[in-house]
């Protein structure tokens, strides 16, 4: 195919498809799957069971993004808990999430940390943020105290990770502090992602319909590839709010899968269906 076909969208491919985009970055689609590297010249392809479509991909250019798995959110005497919400129903992400890190490690993949880390004096916050948290006088919002510290304040207990979580983390892992539910605003993610190469995202963490929701969002909306798993995210919120994150994670945003899919990919010969 020559370089002007590479630079023509919807161009038809010489095997059936038909090219997204362009160049480096198009996708080929084709009846029963997408490819999201057709470019792709070295190591393994992997094909992913996803919905609504399975994909093809490579996985040296693939991160794990795990998101605000801290005790403020998942832990009893934490901030939901305190807010008389459900902190449990955010704790069943948590198997989910350790399953999509045995993966990630066996892959070789970037494990991305994305969590809450607040100045104690909240300067990095304005009335809008704060009020969305603190409805009223009588509830504690970010930086208040709580029986165990200032919520979600960096280096506070309510910001650390889950007990069943900390030991898997590693120091190499990529740890991005945000101060927002979008882990790209005001952060160093989106540059860290494109220095290394990084293309497709998995998503993992809590709420689904707050924070994992809203950074899925604008990787979709930087042209990431980006991929819900279903069975590693959790939300204190209504089951509506989970349903409707899925749906649109299917049909608006990219991909959803479970993390027995996810550690189901097969290998890709080409031309397979």
């Amino acid at each position: 195919m020559s370089k002007q076909r590479f630079r023509e969208i919807y161009a038809p491919t010489e095997d059936g498809g038909v090219q997204f985009a362009a160049s480096a970055d198009r996708w080929h689609l084709y009846e029963d799957y997408v490819h999201l590297a057709p470019h792709h010249r070295e190591g393994e392809l992997l094909r992913f069971e996803a919905n609504l479509m399975p994909f093809v991909d490579n996985p040296d250019r693939q991160a794990l993004v795990i998101i605000d798995m801290q005790n403020d959110f998942c832990s009893p005497g934490g901030w939901t808990d305190a807010s008389g919400l459900d902190y449990r129903r955010c704790r069943q992400a948590i198997p989910g999430v350790i399953r999509a890190l045995e993966v990630a490690r066996q892959r070789e993949m970037w494990v991305i940390w994305v969590y809450w880390h607040n100045r104690p004096d909240l300067r990095n916050l304005g009335a809008p943020t704060l009020y969305s948290f603190k409805h009223s006088l009588e509830q504690r919002g970010i930086g208040q105290e709580l029986e165990r510290g200032p919520v979600l304040t960096a280096d506070s207990w309510g910001a650390r990770m889950v007990d069943e979580l900390l030991p898997l983390m590693r120091e190499d892992d990529i740890h991005v502090e945000k101060v927002r539910m979008n882990g790209f605003f005001g952060t160093h993610l989106d540059q860290v992602l494109r220095t290394q190469g990084i293309e497709t995202l998995f998503f993992a963490g809590v709420n689904i319909d707050q924070c994992v929701t809203s950074t899925m969002e604008e990787a979709y909306f930087r042209d990431y590839n980006a991929v819900l798993l279903e069975d590693a995210c959790a939300t204190s919120s209504p089951d509506y709010c989970y349903d409707a994150v899925v749906f649109n994670a299917r049909n608006c945003w990219g991909f959803s899968m479970t993390t027995e899919q996810l550690a189901g990919a097969r290998p890709f010969r080409g031309g397979e269906t």
